[in-house]
């Protein structure tokens, strides 16, 4: 039997419906705006705490610390969940430290 019979062609959305698109639009940019936040903020931590070792390795306590603070300041700002405000914290804090991770030639 073949489902697509079952539905008549007048009941069937053509096009998504805008509220939902709008909507879906603009939880993408806020979720884009946030982890761009978070890695300026770890950007501006990683100026009076270097986020990688000498050897080139990560230094993760101080990455945490800048998530955390990063984490904070979104929390106070937007009074999201600490575990929404945590995720796009660390997020931008893991990027910004591996835009600061000097290029090693393997």
């Amino acid at each position: 039997m073949r489902y697509a019979n079952l539905i008549p062609a007048s009941h069937i959305a053509r096009s998504a419906d805008a509220r939902l698109t709008a909507n879906a639009r603009r939880a993408v940019i806020t979720a884009k705006a946030a982890i761009v936040a978070a890695t300026e903020s770890a950007k501006r931590f990683d100026r009076t705490v270097p986020l990688v070792n000498r050897d080139g390795t990560f230094d993760r306590s101080a990455i945490m610390r800048a998530a955390i603070l990063s984490a904070q300041a979104r929390m106070e700002v937007t009074g999201d969940a600490w575990g929404v405000c945590m995720s796009y914290a660390l997020k931008g804090a893991w990027a910004a430290a591996k835009a600061s991770r000097p290029y090693r030639a393997h």
